[in-house]
């Protein structure tokens, strides 16, 4: 264990902040890089960001780079708020086959996914990113250079 913490001894919690900005930066251009669409429409051949879900990445985006410029304690909030906020998303979208940061879940007219294999590939980006972040927020950041 104390290897695997060696790797990351000289990162601070704004560097693993701006990763959080590129990520999302390269989340919301998927939808604009015509190799990575396939023939279908849709990304990878599986889905598509909607909008909504576009917006709400750029939103993640633009909050994690206020953050990043803003000061340490505020990268702490964002990985604490965003990365809950996120990864209960996740959970909610595999158990109910619809999400609520997109406001679906909301919406009773619309179809949930049934299939179970489809949520989990809908749902472990919001999981794993929003997992990630609220280690980083409530555990990793301690161990972090300051």
């Amino acid at each position: 264990m104390n290897s695997f913490l060696c790797m990351y001894t000289n990162l601070t919690i704004k560097h693993i902040t701006w990763g959080y900005v590129v990520l999302f930066i390269l989340l919301v251009g998927m939808n604009y890089v015509p190799f990575i669409i396939a023939d279908n429409g849709l990304i990878f051949g599986a889905f598509k960001l909607e909008p909504v879900a576009n917006n709400l990445h750029i939103l993640s985006g633009i909050w994690a780079l206020i953050a990043v410029l803003t000061s340490k304690a505020a990268c702490l909030f964002y990985f604490r708020v965003f990365g809950t906020a996120y990864f209960l998303d996740g959970i909610v979208g595999v158990l109910a086959g619809k999400a609520y940061l997109n406001l679906r879940i909301f919406n009773h007219a619309e179809e949930a996914v049934a299939d179970m294999t489809t949520r989990l590939i809908l749902n472990t980006p919001h999981i794993v990113i929003g997992g990630l972040a609220m280690y980083i927020g409530f555990v990793l950041y301690k161990r972090l250079k300051d």
